[in-house]
């Protein structure tokens, strides 16, 4: 037999294993038998993603963050706004997204939150308690606002009052 047949005959071999290890650990996992389609859909929507981003002709569009002047004074707005116990400083970020040629710019800020562990119980009395104790890992939320901000020499300046939350999406328990 050809040396190319059995290298083609080796490839397909490796899909249709690899395939059959996908369905059953699908199974395995979700208890439920999977479909098919949407597998394969997912695999060539993953491959399209890998091949775009290695693919050349794409223009990269770079995006410049800057610091945030004020993050002792923006990050209670965030926590009170989302509903999280605090929020990372350290993480704090805007993007501008007009040009910087005026005094107040439209920023986009992201920053990252987290909920601290809960602990739980149902008190029977003062000196007793009973019931399940619940205990959760830490959870990380990813925080994007907008807001309109000025243009100061390390970064930009916040303007609190028009701070606006976009979106609020939940990274990992850590």
């Amino acid at each position: 037999m050809p040396r190319i047949i059995k290298i083609i005959l080796f490839l397909l071999l490796f899909v249709m294993v690899f395939e059959a290890g996908l369905l059953s650990s699908y199974t395995i996992v979700t208890s439920e038998p999977p479909d098919i389609g949407k597998l394969i859909d997912m695999q060539i929507s993953k491959l399209n993603a890998i091949w775009d981003s290695i693919n050349l002709k794409t223009e990269n569009i770079t995006v410049k963050s800057y610091n945030v002047t004020n993050p002792d004074v923006v990050a209670p707005v965030l926590i009170s706004k989302t509903g999280l116990n605090g929020i990372n400083v350290d993480t704090l970020s805007a993007v501008v997204s007009n040009s910087l040629s005026t005094d107040t710019m439209n920023l986009t800020i992201s920053a990252t939150g987290y909920k601290e562990n809960q602990t739980g119980g149902v008190k029977a009395n003062k000196t007793s308690s009973s019931g399940q104790i619940v205990i959760r890992q830490s959870e990380i939320y990813s925080v994007t606002a907008l807001a309109v901000g000025k243009k100061k020499t390390r970064g930009f300046e916040v303007d609190v009052n028009t701070i606006q939350i976009t979106s609020l999406k939940k990274l990992y328990n850590q």
